[in-house]
């Protein structure tokens, strides 16, 4: 039997391939084909694929003339809402005055009226006529646009088809040249076990970035609520210093100190965590200051009040400080998530340039 990945020939009762270590599927090891059949069916996949490539190369022409097909309807659904306005206007004069010709005897005897009511009817079809043109116009380009709309969706669906079809190529290719090779195959083989190995690592490095970036942003959140917090817990401060608040007002100080203690020690769990997954983020500690909830309910005076409120103040300094820091930790993680990001995509253009060569090598051994 053969290997279903590589086309290696094997024993008929191994259980993982020698070459390429993939765990035979016994029900499709058998499933060999010849090498006309193989290039048979390869040459349909090469033509399909073409055909992909080719539908791919006029996305852009397609979009530049849906675009073009969008305007003209917003265009002629604006000339649509004019002419329908004109058109329901001269209805409402001629209604209104076919009411008149039953309701007024002075205006059917003089004579008057069925001139103007000739007139009327005659303004009301020509806007009902212009009306209807227009409207069969919008409606065959909103018609265009669905239909081109509908051409550019299925010519991108396509795209999800290309790896798939690469792969059997290249199975059909490993099946028919198994136990052949040449020196340049096997370095590209190498090279391409190279490459893969550099995509899953940038690939598991670009999702760490993305994972540390979250908690950042979690903890923006966190510091810039506790900041809220503090601001009103000094504006409570200084109430209670010049004017006196009493316990009701300690009480609601102290519970948005709490709060705020509460957030920044999350923020900093949170950076913590982010700063475990990628080496490009400041540590930040904050050191809180706070009021004596003892001393602040029971030695409230004016001194004491003032005091607490500088710690306060000097809290919230702090956690402007640490919040800045965070922004340029989090815009630093951001470039090098980009760095990472664009390095994948290189990778990935070389890995498929070295598919091609590889399939090349191949052919050529038939």
């Amino acid at each position: 039997m053969f290997c279903h990945n590589c086309g290696q020939k094997l024993d008929d009762a191994a259980i993982y391939c020698e070459k390429c270590g993939v765990k035979v599927r016994k029900e499709d090891a058998t499933k060999w084909i010849s090498e006309s059949e193989g290039l048979n069916r390869y040459h349909e996949l090469e033509y399909e694929l073409g055909d992909i490539n080719d539908d791919l190369a006029t996305l852009t022409s397609k979009h530049a003339y849906l675009t073009r097909l969008q305007q003209s309807r917003d265009q002629k659904s604006n000339q649509l809402q004019l002419v329908r306005n004109v058109m329901l206007k001269e209805k409402k004069d001629y209604d209104s005055l076919l009411k008149v010709s039953f309701s007024s005897i002075k205006a059917r005897l003089s004579g008057d009226l069925d001139e103007k009511k000739r007139k009327e009817e005659t303004e009301y079809l020509e806007a009902l006529a212009n009306f209807e043109y227009v409207e069969k116009e919008y409606n065959q380009l909103n018609t265009e646009v669905k239909k081109v709309q509908n051409e550019i969706n299925r010519i991108q669906g396509l795209k999800s088809k290309i790896p798939m079809i690469e792969n059997e190529m290249e199975k059909i290719l490993a099946q028919i040249t198994a136990g052949k090779t040449t020196e340049r195959l096997k370095e590209l083989e190498q090279q391409y076990e190279k490459i893969q190995k550099e995509i899953t690592k940038a690939q598991d490095i670009e999702n760490k970035f993305k994972q540390a970036g979250s908690l950042l942003l979690e903890a923006e959140n966190y510091l810039s609520s506790s900041i809220n917090r503090l601001r009103s817990a000094e504006g409570l401060g200084t109430w209670d210093t010049f004017f006196g608040g009493g316990l009701f007002v300690d009480s609601m100080k102290h519970g948005n100190l709490e709060g705020a203690r509460n957030e920044i020690n999350q923020a900093q769990a949170l950076i913590r965590r982010a700063k475990g997954l990628v080496d490009v983020i400041d540590d930040i500690y904050i050191d809180f200051e706070a009021p004596n909830l003892f001393f602040d309910m029971f030695f409230d005076n004016f001194f004491f009040d003032m005091f607490g409120n500088t710690k306060i103040t000097r809290t919230r300094e702090r956690v402007e400080g640490s919040l800045h820091q965070l922004n340029n930790s989090r815009n630093t993680l951001i470039s090098n998530l980009n760095q990472w990001q664009q390095k994948r995509t290189d990778l990935i253009a070389n890995i498929n340039k070295v598919r091609k060569q590889i399939r090349e090598e191949r052919l050529s051994l038939l």
